[in-house]
């Protein structure tokens, strides 16, 4: 099964890159799922969006709910 790459952070918009830079700022690396999302732009962001509007409603810290994710992702066997 062939697997969808993602593209380079490098070769994002400006815009794409402040936004990875951000991700990498918080969590220390880049994700798959980002990485593959900003294939599209629309869904790129449509998923920041929407992640940004879930930040706003937790009462978690951000960087909390973030590791709390990742964690949960690991555990259940994610592949990113």
């Amino acid at each position: 099964m062939t697997r969808v790459e993602g593209i380079d952070p490098r070769q994002a918009s400006f815009l794409m890159r402040q936004v990875f830079k951000k991700v990498r700022k918080m969590l220390g690396r880049d994700l798959t799922p980002q990485k593959i999302a900003a294939r599209v732009p629309r869904v790129f962001w449509v998923n920041v969006l929407g992640e940004w509007l879930l930040g706003q409603k937790a009462t978690v810290p951000q960087r909390q709910r973030m590791l709390l994710t990742l964690r949960t992702a690991v555990r259940v066997g994610c592949p990113f």
